[in-house]
C-alpha cells in the first residue's frame, strides 16, 4: 500500500515526585504516521516496552495553570457554567482531574483537585455551558485485556470527589464522552477492539445506572471509535470508526440507533456536528465534505477541495449550523497550515489564514478547532514551533483572516474550548513541542471580549428580512447588486485613548458612503433601502465620502476620532457607554430591490456595537 508517510517524536522524561502517590511514567515516545488510510498518533511507553496506536487528538492572556513542577501534561479541557468555569484532565504524570474558576486571578487556584485518574492515559473531558457539571472520561491499563475506561461526574461542588463514577466493561477502552447544552443528557463511547465494535452509553446526570447501553459492530479487526461528536441539543451523537471500513455514523440518542452511515474511507481526527443535529462534517485527504439534512435526509451538500499534500486535520461546526472552520495540515513538510471558515448557508469561504513555521523537523499541524455557539468566533491550536514565532493558542473572528488574539505557549497546544459567547478560550498545551523530550504542560484561559460586537446581520437571522429575499453572509449586511456577500463593517482600536477605526468592505465599488451612529439598538431591524438598518434612537452621520474599491476606512489622516466626531455633532460619549454604528452606501443598480424602501438606490452594512 502506498505510504505517505510524516513523523514526529516526543519523548517525556521522569520528574521529581510529588509528596503524594503518584504515576509516574520513565519515558514516552510519540509519533505522528500518515499512510494511506490517514493520520495516527503513535504511543510508546518505555516501561511497558508496547506501542499503542492512537488518533491525533478582556482580551489577551486572563491566566496561566501550569503543571507547578508535578510533570503533568495538559491533554483535555472544557468551559461550561456560561463561560465562568474550566475543567481540565491532565496526561502523563500525576493525572488528575482539575476545575478552576475563569475569573480567578492569575496563576489560578484550583476549586478543587481529583487524583483518582492516577496511572490512566486516553483522557476527555466535557462541560455543560448552562450548567454546573462536568464529566472526564480516561482508561487504565489501555492496551491490554484488562482495560478500565472510567466516566466521572462531576459539579463546582463536588469537593474533588465524583458524583458518580460508572466503569465499562472490562477490556473496552474509552473514546469519547460529550454533554447536552443544558446537562441533561451525557454520552460517552467505548472501544472494543476485540470485538471491532462500539459501545454507547446514556446517563442522565444525576444517576451512573446508563438510560440506554448500545453495541454498534463496526466491522473489520480491531476497530474503534475515533471521531466523536454530541450535539449541543443531545439528541443527535456523530462518531466515525477508527480503521477500515472507516465511516462516519449518525445515533439517534432517544432511539439509541444509527440512522444513517456513509463511508470516509481514511481515519483522522475531523469531525463535527452542529446543535440541533442536522448539519454534520468531516475531513479527508484534501477535501471536507458536509451533509445537511433535508427532507428528513442527510444529503452532502458541500464539497471543500484543496489542493497539494494536505489533510483536513480539525473541524468544528458552530451550534447554529451558520459557521464550519477547519484546518489543513502538510503531510510532506509539515510547516505551513491552512485555517479556514465557511458560511455554510451561502458555501462561501469568510477568512483564510496561512500560518507557517520556520522550524524544520518541528511539525506545525492543527490540534483542535472549537466553535462559538452562533460561530462569530473559534478558537485553535496548533503543534507550532516551540520557541518560534508561531503563537500556537489562536482565536479568530469567522469574517477577519487574523486573529483577534493569540499566544505563543512555548510548546504544543493538545486540546482547545471556546464559550458559548465566544468571550473565553482555553487551551491545554505541553511545554515543549510534541516533537521534543520533555514533560510538562499548561492550561491557558485567553479573554476574547473585545470593545467591539457585532450584530444586525442579514443573513435572516433578524426578525426583518432582507427586503427582497437578498440575504447576504452571516454576520454581514444583505447582499448588494455586487454580489459581494452584503457591505461587512468590523472594528479596530481601543477605545482609550480612542483610536477606534470602523472599516466597512464588500460594499458596491466607490460610491459614496456614510458612517451613522446610533445610540440606541433595533434588535429586530427594520428595511433601510436594500438592507437592514438597526441602529436606531438619537442618530448622527459621522464620516461621508466615497468608498474606495468596495472600502471605507474611518476616521483616516486627518479626520477627528470617533468619539470627538461624536461630541462635535452633539453627543458626547462617556465612559461605560454604547454607541452602535452601520455604514449606509449607495447601490447603483436601482432595479436590484424594486419596490424596497429607498426604491432600491442604497444598502447598509451590518451594525457594530462598541462598548466606549
Amino acid at each position: 500500500m502506498m505510504e505517505l508517510a510524516f513523523v514526529l517524536c516526543a519523548t517525556f522524561t521522569a520528574f521529581a515526585a510529588e509528596p503524594t502517590a503518584q504515576h509516574r511514567s520513565a519515558g514516552q515516545s510519540e509519533r505522528v504516521v500518515v499512510t494511506a488510510k490517514g493520520a495516527f498518533r503513535q504511543l510508546t511507553e518505555e516501561t511497558e516496552g508496547n506501542t499503542v496506536f492512537q488518533p491525533l487528538q478582556g482580551t489577551g492572556s486572563l491566566w496561566t495553570r501550569d503543571d507547578n513542577g508535578l510533570g503533568w501534561i495538559g491533554s483535555a479541557v472544557s468551559i461550561g457554567n456560561h463561560g465562568s468555569e474550566v475543567f481540565g484532565e491532565h496526561n502523563l504524570n500525576n493525572q488528575r482531574a482539575e476545575l478552576f474558576s475563569a475569573f480567578d486571578a492569575n496563576p489560578p487556584n484550583a476549586i478543587w483537585s481529583d487524583l483518582a485518574a492516577l496511572g490512566s492515559s486516553g483522557h476527555h473531558v466535557a462541560s455543560a455551558e448552562s450548567a454546573s457539571l462536568d464529566v472526564a472520561l480516561h482508561t487504565f491499563q489501555a492496551g491490554t485485556s484488562n482495560a478500565s475506561c472510567v466516566l466521572s461526574k462531576y459539579t463546582a461542588t463536588s469537593g474533588g470527589t465524583p458524583d458518580w463514577t460508572y466503569t465499562f466493561a472490562a477490556g473496552l477502552e474509552g473514546a469519547n464522552v460529550a454533554v447536552s447544552r443544558d446537562g441533561s443528557r451525557i454520552v460517552a463511547a467505548a472501544s472494543d477492539h476485540t470485538n471491532s465494535s462500539a459501545r454507547i452509553a446514556v446517563f442522565g446526570p444525576d444517576s451512573n445506572v446508563p438510560l440506554s447501553q448500545t453495541t454498534i459492530a463496526l466491522g473489520g479487526a480491531n476497530n474503534g471509535v475515533r471521531g466523536f461528536d454530541l450535539s449541543a441539543d443531545g439528541s443527535t451523537l456523530y462518531f466515525s470508526s477508527f480503521d477500515t471500513p472507516v465511516n462516519a455514523y449518525i445515533f439517534n440518542v432517544a432511539a439509541h440507533s444509527v440512522v444513517f452511515t456513509t463511508p470516509i474511507n481514511a481515519s483522522f481526527d475531523s469531525h463535527a456536528i452542529s446543535g440541533n443535529g442536522s448539519i454534520f462534517a468531516f475531513g479527508n485527504f484534501g477535501t471536507l465534505s458536509l451533509y445537511e439534512k433535508i427532507g428528513g435526509v442527510y444529503t452532502r451538500t458541500y464539497t471543500r477541495s484543496v489542493p497539494g499534500t494536505v489533510y483536513c486535520g480539525a473541524i468544528d461546526l458552530s451550534d447554529d449550523g451558520s459557521t464550519a472552520a477547519f484546518g489543513w495540515a502538510s503531510y510532506t513538510t509539515a510547516l505551513t497550515v491552512q485555517i479556514e471558515a465557511l458560511d455554510v448557508p451561502s458555501k462561501t469561504i469568510t477568512m483564510t489564514d496561512m500560518v507557517t513555521s520556520t522550524s524544520p523537523g518541528l511539525q506545525n499541524v492543527v490540534s483542535s478547532i472549537a466553535c462559538s455557539a452562533k460561530g462569530e468566533r473559534f478558537a485553535v491550536g496548533l503543534w507550532g514551533d516551540a520557541t518560534g514565532p508561531v503563537a500556537e493558542a489562536r482565536v479568530y473572528a469567522r469574517n477577519q483572516n487574523a486573529p483577534i488574539v493569540s499566544l505563543d505557549v512555548g510548546g504544543s497546544v493538545y486540546g482547545v474550548a471556546i464559550s458559548a459567547d465566544g468571550f473565553r478560550a482555553a487551551f491545554s498545551s505541553k511545554s515543549m513541542h510534541a516533537n521534543q523530550l520533555g514533560h510538562g504542560g499548561a492550561i491557558d484561559l485567553l479573554g476574547v471580549h473585545t470593545p467591539f460586537t457585532s450584530m444586525c446581520s442579514g443573513n435572516g437571522s433578524l426578525a426583518t428580512s432582507c427586503p427582497c429575499g437578498n440575504s447576504g453572509l452571516a454576520g454581514r449586511g444583505c447582499e448588494n447588486s455586487a454580489s459581494t456577500g452584503g457591505g461587512l463593517l468590523t472594528a479596530s482600536g481601543a477605545v482609550a485613548p480612542d483610536s477606534v477605526v470602523l472599516t466597512a468592505s464588500n460594499v458596491t465599488g466607490s460610491e459614496f458612503s456614510v458612517v451613522l451612529q446610533g445610540r440606541t439598538v433595533d434588535l429586530s431591524g427594520a428595511v433601510f433601502g436594500d438592507g437592514v438598518r438597526c441602529v436606531s434612537g438619537t442618530l448622527k452621520r459621522l464620516y461621508a465620502r466615497n468608498a474606495i474599491n468596495g472600502t471605507l476606512v474611518a476616521p483616516i489622516s486627518g479626520e477627528p476620532s470617533i468619539s470627538a466626531r461624536s461630541a462635535a455633532l452633539g453627543d458626547p460619549i462617556a465612559n461605560g457607554e454604547h454607541r452602535t454604528y452601520q455604514v449606509y452606501y449607495r447601490d447603483p443598480a436601482t432595479g436590484f430591490c424594486g419596490s424596497s424602501a429607498g426604491g432600491g438606490t442604497f444598502n447598509i452594512t451590518n451594525a457594530v456595537r462598541v462598548n466606549w
